[in-house]
């Protein structure tokens, strides 16, 4: 017999999707570190100025000249620093929807598909 997530009780699938959505959150702070690390990498090995400026132009921009809000760019950092949406929200008071939103907002502004894309545009720009 075969089973899938949508034949679990509810219980059950939800303690699944909550693991999906925990092992994701994981993945994303591994592929910030990562970014973060080959970035410090490259500075502290004396990459070559007109090959970091090519890296940079190759990061998407942000769209149509949006620049992010202070709280966009507060939700962002956070990101850069590993937390999942609920925690930014804890950390800046906020509803978790609402972080839900900056996050979409940001993600549009800066011409990323993901919060890892993102976290990268910003790392690279600092």
């Amino acid at each position: 017999m075969t089973y899938s997530i949508d034949s679990v009780d509810g219980a059950a699938s939800s303690a699944v999707r909550e693991l999906q959505g925990a092992l994701h959150d994981q993945l994303q702070h591994t592929v910030l570190r990562m970014v973060q690390a080959a970035l410090d990498s490259a500075r502290r090995g004396g990459a070559p100025d007109d090959v970091i400026d090519h890296a940079l132009r190759a990061l998407p921009a942000p769209r149509g000249g949006s620049a992010l809000s202070s709280r966009e760019h507060e939700v962002l950092q956070r990101i850069v620093a590993g937390d999942s949406n609920k925690m930014i929200a804890r950390a800046l008071g906020l509803s978790p929807h609402t972080v839900k939103r900056h996050v979409a907002n940001i993600l549009d502004k800066v011409g990323a598909r993901s919060r890892a894309q993102a976290a990268a545009w910003l790392l690279a720009r600092h």
